[in-house]
């Protein structure tokens, strides 16, 4: 008995130091009076973030100056993966690209345009094309948005009697993410499936450095996506969004924005 007892505690120790000591950098007021709907960083450590569903607020990490993009339409849906444009969707049907001065490079693409794809998510490759995923389709296509033309798509990602709705779309280092509401599928660059592994109850989806990032109960775990293991990696009391770069873990409380070393958790 005492034996189990001392293997159990070893246990319960090494688990619990697999997750580090966060040690804040630096932080961020974020000086609005309205509800943050949507949040994210990029590359270059700028904050953006979605006010009240309708206005995109970008904050210059090295200037604090604050940039403002509104239509007048919902807003929802930002990506800030891509290094020097984002996406984000308005009036729930059209795909905006911004650069990262919150100037539209281009019209908005009018994700109903085509009768043979609908996506209901988006992820930027460049300034050609998207991958989308379309909920009636069932599978991923690779769009080329400037000519309104499909250029690839993948098998039905779907179990035919399954009715699992998916949340988010990445793009990463020629892999696309697919997060379902209990597994991520990863696909390669022709939208071959590689991988399926099961995600449960979890809040955002980060992927940086071929791993995944979520949070869930307050903690932020690492998903190895080669055998399907997660980590915790952080504990975060009352985070509402986190974000992360190769500098960086951003973490969103209470309109604070905290800047932790992200190199502790890879």
């Amino acid at each position: 008995m005492k034996s189990f007892l001392r293997i159990l505690i070893c246990v319960v120790v090494l688990d619990f130091g697999l997750a580090q000591e966060l040690v804040t950098v630096d932080s961020i007021r974020l000086e609005t009076d309205g509800q943050i709907t949507d949040f994210g960083t990029d590359d270059f450590n700028n904050i953006y973030f979605i006010k009240n569903s309708t206005e995109l607020n970008k904050i210059d990490f090295k200037t604090r100056e604050i940039k403002r993009f509104s239509n007048r339409n919902i807003l929802e849906n930002l990506n800030t993966q891509n290094m020097l444009q984002l996406t984000l969707t308005s009036g729930f049907f059209n795909l905006l690209i911004l650069d990262n001065q919150l100037n539209p490079i281009q019209d908005p693409i009018d994700l109903n345009s085509n009768s043979d794809f609908s996506p209901t998510l988006t992820a930027l490759v460049d300034n050609n094309y998207i991958w989308g995923y379309d909920q009636a389709l069932q599978r991923l296509v690779l769009w080329n948005y400037r000519e309104n033309k499909i250029m690839r798509q993948s098998t039905i990602l779907n179990d035919r009697n399954s009715s699992e709705f998916f949340s988010e779309l990445v793009y990463y280092s020629n892999k696309i993410y697919l997060v379902g509401t209990d597994r991520i599928l990863r696909l390669d660059e022709f939208a071959g499936l590689e991988k399926v592994v099961s995600l449960g109850e979890h809040h955002q989806v980060e992927v940086l450095g071929g791993h995944v990032y979520y949070a869930k109960d307050e903690r932020i775990y690492r998903l190895d996506m080669s055998n399907g293991q997660s980590v915790e990696v952080a504990l975060v009391e009352g985070l509402d969004f986190f974000s992360l770069n190769k500098s960086y873990l951003f973490v969103l409380k209470d309109k604070v924005v905290y800047l932790y070393d992200s190199q502790i958790i890879f």
